[in-house]
């Protein structure tokens, strides 16, 4: 709505405090699987899955909540989130066996993908008059995602390396309290939601919502944009568990341990800076064709750096995996930014769209890379990734028709 920048500082605060659960949540269980599996007595893939199933919960919960939040105002979500993740972080401190760890994921995929849903939701509503704006509040989001990645992984990282999960878990707890106490507070102060009317025909107005959105994301190009989105979602969640497995087998001290596990989320931090610079002079479009082939060539040169270490490998990781991060950082918020573009009466259901496509990827990677991993190497794993990122840099290059 505002242009000035003090209202765009305002609108992306307030839902990043939010958001930045997720991460916290999510991320900094990618280590602390590691110490769980061996403890349950887990194979690398079965580890794998319990990271995985997570991002496949929490697309299909996003799936399900995109075409709602449509029709609903997210700030009745908003809080029932929270309290979710809050009470599913602290069942993990009950040991609740291999079957529990899954279905506690599972359902902290589907409170953190509202969470997340929400937020984007509030953004492209308060800025839906600012196309410039909204592209760098997208960006916002993901820079406080990056910061709570920093928090999860480190703490992870940490709690992993002292062999004691449950230091994660009750942080966890305790960020999620605070944040639940400050939800009241965030939402009361955020402009009202664009939501189309839910009163008596709100049964008719989601079939409509659902038509509407099914018909958009048959477009050519917004189904290669679709693509490239999962490409980032395979990415993101296959280093950070790629991270975890080469952590536990160099065995650093736990300095360079938690080193490693934040690399990439400090990286997504520049990165979504970047983007607040660089969105002034070009569109969310534009840069997000344009960097997208860095991905594949990062991975392919991690994949030579993992496959032939030797001394000094963690300190050149180090910067490999900042460099990675950057990258990630600045596609990861951009192809939610051109979607609600396109089409911005279906800002819930297209947000929710790139979601699940990166959910998706998320879902697959760990598993794939686990297997390769135990039938070749690590660096196997790592040139795997850069040839669906080579791919799906192709999708992200696809003309687009008019629309």
């Amino acid at each position: 709505m505002s242009r000035n920048p003090r209202s765009r500082r305002r609108v992306g605060v307030l839902p990043g405090l939010l958001v930045a659960l997720s991460p916290v949540s999510q991320l900094g269980f990618t280590p602390v699987s590691v110490v769980l599996g061996e403890r349950l007595g887990l194979s690398v893939g079965q580890v794998g899955l319990t990271v995985g199933v997570y991002a496949a919960a929490a697309a299909l919960a996003t799936a399900v909540l995109g075409p709602v939040v449509d029709l609903v105002a997210p700030r009745r979500v908003l809080p029932v989130a929270v309290t979710a993740n809050v009470l599913l972080s602290a069942a993990l401190l009950l040991d609740p066996g291999y079957a529990g760890v899954l279905l506690a994921r599972v359902l902290t995929g589907v409170a953190n993908s509202a969470l997340v849903l929400c937020a984007a939701v509030l953004v492209a509503d308060a800025l839906r008059d600012d196309p410039g704006g909204r592209d760098r509040g997208f960006s916002v989001l993901q820079t406080f995602t990056s910061l709570g990645a920093v928090v999860g992984l480190g703490l992870g990282a940490a709690a992993a390396g002292l062999g004691a999960p449950a230091v994660w878990s009750w942080t966890v707890v305790a960020y999620g309290l605070l944040v639940l106490v400050l939800t009241p507070f965030t939402v009361r102060r955020m402009p009202p939601a664009r939501a189309r009317p839910a009163g008596p025909g709100a049964r008719t107005g989601l079939r409509t919502v659902v038509r509407e959105a099914s018909l958009a994301l048959r477009v050519p190009r917004t189904a290669a944009l679709l693509l490239a989105a999962a490409g980032v979602g395979w990415a993101i969640q296959a280093t950070h568990y790629a991270v975890s497995l080469l952590a536990q087998d160099l065995d650093p001290p736990l300095a360079q341990r938690i080193a490693l596990s934040v690399m990439i989320p400090a990286g997504v931090f520049l990165g979504a800076g970047a983007n607040q610079v660089v969105l002034g002079r070009r569109s969310a479009e534009d840069l997000f064709r344009r960097t997208y082939p860095a991905l594949p060539l990062a991975c392919a040169v991690l994949a030579l750096v993992v496959g032939g270490r030797g001394d000094g490998a963690v300190a050149l990781l180090l910067v490999l995996l900042v460099g990675l991060g950057v990258v990630l950082g600045m596609l990861m918020p951009l192809s939610p930014a051109v979607l609600v573009g396109w089409h911005p009466d279906l800002r819930g259901s297209v947000t929710a769209a790139d979601s699940v496509a990166k959910g998706l990827g998320s879902t697959l990677s760990p598993v794939v890379l686990g297997a390769v991993a135990a039938a070749t190497s690590l660096g196997g794993g790592f040139l795997v990734l850069a040839g669906v990122a080579a791919l799906a840099a192709v999708c992200a290059r696809a003309p687009r028709p008019a629309l």
